[in-house]
């Protein structure tokens, strides 16, 4: 948005890599930060032409990685409308899910994908690779090529690989190439797969007298764990890196939970929608509750908690996965599955801190450093010379969440009171992203 040089003062700086977390003068120019000062310790070097932005209480930190991101295709509509909610949302680097058209499933796509949505200045996309060809979960991909192409990791999505023999082989294949398998659980039997299609699932919601009583097809909590567990076992046996998506159940976290402690491979993240709601709110019928997993019940919701709390639980993700309207207002049984989690990552996540679970450093690391680690994606620390890519946000901010002032539809928090917002998007030292709070800082 602009080219002039940038001067943020008394803004606190937090960055988990190196553990610093001070209320700082931040001197951008260029591309890089060519000064980061305690405030007020010394005076500061004065640009031609610059703009000065009055930062306090508000905090810098490196953006958001956020792993766990549907993506209908890479056309370049689609590729420039995910990037432009990324910008405002503060999520500078994104991952991916390979069930899109066309699959993500041979290494020319991955290259096609990565050289599309090349951009020096907007958010960085990467990808996972199909785990088997057009994730039929019998055929295992060119895994290797993949890797060359530079996937992140192997998975089939949305669609739980069920076969032990074929998980095994994919385990075996990541392992060698010191890539993650990256696992939706769900026994897909248990969840009501359509014997006709083999691809649709027919149960609606979590298994419980709830479930019972709307008149909707229930999945046990158990079809979540009945897979970890024996993915635990395979990873043990291939030396892989298992990594659960999505995780959802208070007995799923007792199974991981279990392994770290045993010393395996192992990793998880969950997304909001799991630590906020639980299953009571479909008695509504409202179609944007219709997730995979489903929403489980208030003692798992708990769970989700104590794993975030105690490290079990290693990433927070949007698990973006948009839908339009047309396949969201239809009866429960017929609507599409999933919903918009882009843009409300950030002051989910903050809730977390605002209601005391948590400490707003241990927040970052969930959305950033965690996610940047795991998958081995490179992350810029905060640090003098260091190129200026980060984000500015409130942590205090309230506002209400409106599905109308949102790029994505649905989300499962309309209308809900949240505190915390992004207000800049920096990449290279150019803004990418300026809420108007940020604007009326700006001191020239």
């Amino acid at each position: 948005m602009t080219d002039k040089n940038i001067l943020l003062k008394s803004i606190r700086v937090i960055d988990p890599i190196s553990n610093f977390d001070q209320i700082s003068d931040v001197e951008v120019k260029g591309e890089k930060i060519f000064s980061l000062k305690k405030s007020n310790s010394s005076k500061l070097n004065k640009f031609n032409n610059s703009i000065t932005f009055d930062c306090n209480n508000l905090i810098l930190c490196s953006g958001i990685v956020d792993t766990r991101v549907h993506l209908n295709g890479p056309t370049e509509e689609n590729i420039s409308k995910i990037q432009s909610i990324a910008a405002k949302s503060g999520v500078l680097k994104l991952v991916t899910l390979p069930n899109q058209n066309p699959v993500i499933d041979d290494a020319t796509v991955v290259e096609y994908l990565y050289e599309k949505s090349k951009n020096k200045f907007m958010p960085e996309i990467f990808t996972y690779g199909c785990a088997t060809k057009q994730f039929n979960g019998t055929e295992i991909t060119e895994l290797g090529l993949m890797s060359e192409a530079g996937v992140l990791g192997f998975t089939d999505g949305v669609h739980c690989i069920q076969d032990s023999l074929v998980m095994r082989r994919v385990m075996s294949y990541a392992s060698m190439l010191k890539k993650p398998v990256i696992q939706h659980a769900e026994d897909r039997s248990l969840a009501g797969l359509n014997k006709s299609t083999m691809t649709t699932i027919e149960g609606e919601m979590n298994e419980s007298e709830i479930s019972t009583r709307l008149g909707l097809v229930g999945i046990p909590s158990c079809a979540e764990v009945i897979i970890i567990e024996r993915d635990l076992r395979i990873a043990k046996l291939t030396n892989a890196h298992y990594h659960v998506s999505n995780v959802s159940t208070k007995e799923s976290i007792k199974a991981i939970r279990k392994a770290k402690e045993q010393g395996l491979s192992v990793t998880c993240d969950t997304s909001p929608a799991y630590f906020y709601l639980n299953e009571l709110e479909l008695s509504s019928y409202n179609t944007a509750f219709k997730l995979s997993p489903p929403l489980r019940s208030e003692a798992d919701r708990l769970a989700i908690i104590d794993g975030i709390k105690d490290d079990t639980i290693d990433i927070i993700t949007s698990d973006h996965h948009p839908r339009s309207k047309d396949t969201k207002i239809l009866p429960f049984s017929s609507a599409s599955t999933g919903a918009a989690g882009l843009e409300t990552l950030l002051s989910m996540t903050l809730g977390l801190v605002n209601q005391g679970y948590i400490d707003i450093s241990k927040a970052i690391k969930l959305i950033t450093t965690n996610p940047s680690k795991i998958f081995k994606i490179e992350y810029p620390k905060i640090s003098k010379g260091s190129l200026a890519s980060f984000i500015i946000f409130d942590p205090e901010k309230p506002y209400f969440i409106n599905q109308e002032k949102l790029l994505s539809y649905p989300t499962p928090f309309n209308n809900r009171p949240v505190e915390g917002m992004n207000l800049a998007s920096f990449i290279k030292g150019k803004i990418i992203y300026m809420h108007d709070d940020f604007r009326e800082l700006k001191n020239e």
